[in-house]
């Protein structure tokens, strides 16, 4: 399985995305709740997950260099961290009650024995918490962009996937609502980000970039958090969603 990691960085680029998932997962989880984060990386968001519930949070990767560095750094007492292979986890059956599975399925060509797996190990009425890119929006001429993945799913291939295993399946999708409110303050800022996100300009520090947008529009030029939501209408999903997000039930 290729191997793309978000690093512990919050003024990276995609990092309010990150957190926006796993701010979204920690909806679903109860204050007693056994979670595997599965392809965990940098075990950021895993140490977010145990602070919500008292039960016991694994978190899981295939590469070990990526498991020393989550044991250095986080250290929570529910929190152990674990070299896994999500296609062959090493737990009994009805183990985990959520499992956390963020930008994986598309790494591996084995997508749906590791889909199976997750099925296996979580308990009756346990709950997959997943997300993928969407072809249509991250890849839209067919060809894979991105060369860690090995595939993407259309919306309707990705609730296919998820129904080999799960009879229930809630799709939804990722989407960066900044620029839903309009005005022309708003609308200047679009072509500024958009500038500032160009070949040439995005090489300038980001520091100079970012204060700039701060200073004019009040906000950084990578979005937060709190510029995203889950969107539920089918039609934005496939054609404004660069990430499919989600909720399955056992």
């Amino acid at each position: 399985m290729s191997s793309e990691r978000q690093p512990v960085e919050t003024a990276g680029r995609w990092w309010g995305e990150h957190i926006h998932r796993y701010n979204e997962a920690l909806r679903q989880i109860t204050a007693n709740d056994t979670v595997l984060d599965i392809a965990c990386g940098t075990g950021f968001g895993t140490d977010i997950i145990a602070t919500k519930t008292n039960g016991k949070v694994i978190g899981g990767d295939i590469a070990a260099e990526a498991i020393n560095e989550c044991r250095g750094r986080w250290n929570k007492d529910n929190l152990e961290f674990k070299v896994l292979d999500g296609t062959k986890l090493d737990f009994p059956d009805q183990y985990f009650d959520k499992i956390v599975s963020f930008e994986t399925i598309e790494h591996t060509g084995q997508y749906l024995a590791m889909v199976a797996e997750f099925a296996r190990v979580l308990k009756p009425g346990g709950q997959l918490i997943l997300s993928t890119p969407n072809r249509q929006v991250s890849s839209p001429d067919g060809i894979i962009q991105n060369p860690y993945h090995i595939q993407e799913f259309t919306y309707e291939e990705l609730k296919q996937v998820l129904q080999t295993s799960f009879p229930d399946v809630q799709l939804s999708g990722q989407r960066n609502v900044r620029y839903d409110k309009r005005s022309a303050r708003r609308a200047i800022g679009k072509l500024f980000e958009k500038l500032f996100l160009s070949f040439g300009i995005r090489k300038l520090p980001y520091g100079w970039r970012s204060g700039f947008m701060k200073l004019f529009f009040g906000y950084p030029l990578y979005p937060l958090e709190t510029d995203f939501i889950l969107e539920k209408d089918v039609n934005r999903i496939k054609t404004e969603c660069a990430v499919q997000f989600a909720l399955c039930q056992k």
